[in-house]
């Protein structure tokens, strides 16, 4: 017993061997694209393709979402609304029609003051109209009945989301 355990002891004298060094310019394991200077772009293939935001913002349909808020309490929100069309009339027809408060919102006022975006990424959604509670089935309704979108038009150019 008393030879194995010597055997499986390490010798304390001899001296390990290091690893080679690498030479100071061989970065070997990144690649050949990886100096730290370079100016190229890596996403250039990527240019031509559109961006969700882009496509958003593009089109003329008006989306009509809900937005939680504390607890029970939600927000109906209508954004992409026509200009031809004056916001505060729109929305005080809307507030007797049904029966509930709301306020016109430029989307340059909303919550992202905090962060602002880079001058390019900057996305003007216009006018955005907020009702208290849902509304989103009774505001699409509304659009129609006013005339504000053409009966045929309205599948393609009123989006509710969340159902």
């Amino acid at each position: 017993m008393s030879t194995t355990a010597t055997q499986n002891k390490v010798d304390a004298t001899t001296k390990k061997a290091k690893a080679p060094a690498v030479p100071a310019g061989a970065l070997t394991n990144l690649g050949p694209k990886a100096d730290p200077f370079d100016t190229s772009d890596p996403f250039e293939n990527a240019r031509g393709t559109p961006s969700i935001e882009a496509a958003v913002v593009k089109t003329d349909k008006i989306h009509i979402r809900l937005q939680q808020r504390n607890g029970r309490k939600t927000l109906t929100t209508i954004q992409g609304l026509p200009d031809k069309f004056d916001p505060k009339k729109l929305l005080k027809a809307m507030k007797k029609e049904f029966a509930c408060n709301g306020t016109v919102v430029s989307s340059a006022d909303s919550d992202e003051e905090d962060a602002p975006a880079p001058a390019a990424k900057a996305n003007d959604f216009g006018k955005v109209l907020q009702l208290q509670g849902d509304q989103r089935i009774k505001s699409k309704e509304f659009l129609i009945a006013s005339g504000i979108v053409p009966e045929k038009e309205a599948k393609e150019r009123i989006v509710v989301h969340g159902y």
